[in-house]
């Protein structure tokens, strides 16, 4: 079975059903179908052929949808790009992965304008608008007018099916290869654990050059036959704003985003009686912001906290909704179908309570990164993924993240975990969200130094937030240094970027409270 095959399941049990809401335009499952057989020939007319990469360069919209299933249905290979790139950075990964061909939207033109002269083996290259920019086609010329193909590409599940890039934050993006049977399996777990249904109608905000967004948000969804309503920016009034109107059963969101929410929004401000299901993940999510979301969800009660990784394609443990307080720093036990380890730096098991790394194996693990069988080797040891992410386990088998590998910072010749801290700096009613990073000190090797958002209408200065500090940690652990700023620099999937922090700080600079 390959994922292709999801949509023809979908298409043949579901005809008329919706299947993506975007925008202005409302496709069934038909519609869908027929588009995508018709695409399918017109990148074959280009030469498209199995194993090549097709390429995306655009916010969430119905046409990567398109692109997405027509690419794998020929045996292609997905590679949706972040456009949330600069140039220099955007002409790496093009580069790197190698493209027969890229689509872009019209919020992209003007980045991908920059870069595609350094990549002239791209021979092609489209764009959705009407009247395209530069040396771009027409998107619409790839299926209007074309007949639908008449089958899909005999593949086995060991075959690639995306090329999704990390986002580089510990050196240059690595392309992780993901196969047909990794992205099924981890729709299979995740249809299991949150019990996704055929007529759940869910909202796609996440960009889907992740893989939380592609696969874990839209493929579940796709392989049920139900219904995807496709979000291209995110606003909280807009977000809301179709809740209501779609009758939106699934919402999925990072830790910021909810806060977003809850700053913005208020319980009966809307009408929410129809989402029955909520998840989170990327990062930790303050109970502060938990409560407010099934305040504002109520008929969710509760949330499912997600964790994973891409190289897992990319879920890994899933905390059940009914937990969510009960266990609530915890991101709950493996998937039905994924073994996981906790082990010490000798690579032995470490005992219930203990801090180890989580080793992963099981049939969502990568096949490897493109064209670095070094780096590869470094991760992936006797089919064990080595994520470098750390945890405790509970005599119940559920994790507590604690951070990563990286984030230990040596102080005094103590281990603080930047995580640790953090958690206790967000239980402050006054602060919003926080980062725990290590500076170089000549005397203690590295200071903790923590970067602090404020709630809004809330005051705090330095000395008070210390205050509350002590007796919660050991001294060791209590932050040297506290920057007060408007906002913490993210990632495109919500995490915290730390090492643009610590650029930013290394030589004292903003330790005032200066926003970034």
């Amino acid at each position: 079975m390959d994922v292709g095959y999801f949509l023809d399941i979908a298409e043949c049990r579901f005809p008329d059903k919706l299947a993506v809401v975007s925008g202005g335009r409302r496709i069934t499952y038909r519609q869908l179908k027929d588009r995508v057989q018709r695409l399918m020939t017109g990148l074959a007319n280009l030469g498209v052929n199995k194993g090549d990469r097709v390429g995306t360069l655009m916010w969430n919209r119905s046409e990567l949808i398109e692109i997405y299933l027509a690419a794998i249905r020929l045996g292609a290979v997905f590679t949706p790009l972040n456009y949330r790139l600069k140039g220099p950075e955007l002409s790496f990964v093009l580069k790197d992965a190698r493209l027969t061909l890229l689509v872009v939207d019209e919020n992209c033109e003007d980045l991908a304008g920059e870069v595609v002269s350094d990549v002239p083996e791209m021979k092609h290259r489209y764009s959705t608008p009407s009247r395209p920019k530069g040396d771009f086609q027409g998107y619409e010329s790839l299926v209007e007018g074309n007949p639908p193909y008449g089958k899909r590409a005999a593949l086995s599940e060991e075959e690639p099916c995306q090329l999704i890039y990390t986002s580089g934050t510990t050196g240059r993006p690595k392309g992780v290869i993901l196969t047909h049977g990794n992205v099924l399996w981890n729709t299979v777990n995740m249809v299991l654990v949150r019990h996704d249904r055929p007529q759940d109608v869910a909202l796609i905000v996440g960009p889907m050059f992740h893989t939380a967004a592609l696969n874990s948000h839209y493929t579940s969804r796709l392989a049920l036959g139900a219904t995807s309503v496709i979000m291209g920016k995110f606003e909280p009034a807009d977000f809301m704003e179709l809740v209501q109107r779609e009758k939106i059963t699934v919402v999925s969101g990072t830790p910021s985003l909810f806060i977003m929410l809850m700053e913005h929004c208020s319980p009966g401000q809307y009408d929410t009686s129809s989402v029955t299901t909520l998840t989170t993940g990327s990062d930790k999510t303050p109970d502060h912001v938990k409560r407010a979301m099934v305040e504002l969800f109520r008929n969710a009660q509760g949330i499912y906290d997600i964790y994973g990784c891409t190289e897992c394609a990319p879920c890994i443990t899933t905390l059940d909704k009914r937990e969510y307080f009960i266990k609530k720093d915890s991101v709950g036990p493996p998937l039905p179908f994924v073994e996981v380890r906790l082990l010490d730096e000798k690579g032995k098991d470490v005992p219930v309570g203990h801090l180890g790394e989580i080793v992963v194996r099981g049939p969502n693990v990568m096949k490897g990164y493109f064209r670095q069988p070094e780096e590869t080797a470094k991760v992936l040891k006797d089919e064990w993924l080595y994520t470098g992410d750390l945890a405790r386990s509970d005599e119940d088998g559920y994790l507590t993240i604690v951070g990563r590998k990286k984030e230990i910072i040596i102080s005094g010749g103590e281990n603080v975990s930047a995580r640790e801290v953090e958690d206790v700096l967000v239980s402050h009613p006054a602060v919003l969200k926080a980062a725990v990073f290590g500076l170089p000190d000549p005397k203690w090797v590295e200071r903790v130094t923590a970067a602090v958002v404020l709630r809004g209408g809330h005051a705090l200065n330095k000395e008070q937030l210390l205050s509350f500090l002590r007796g919660k940690m050991a001294g060791y652990k209590i932050p040297k240094e506290i920057i007060f700023t408007d906002r913490l620099p993210e990632s495109a999937t919500g995490k915290v970027q730390k090492e643009v922090l610590k650029r930013k700080y290394a030589d004292g600079g903003g330790s005032t409270g200066q926003g970034l």
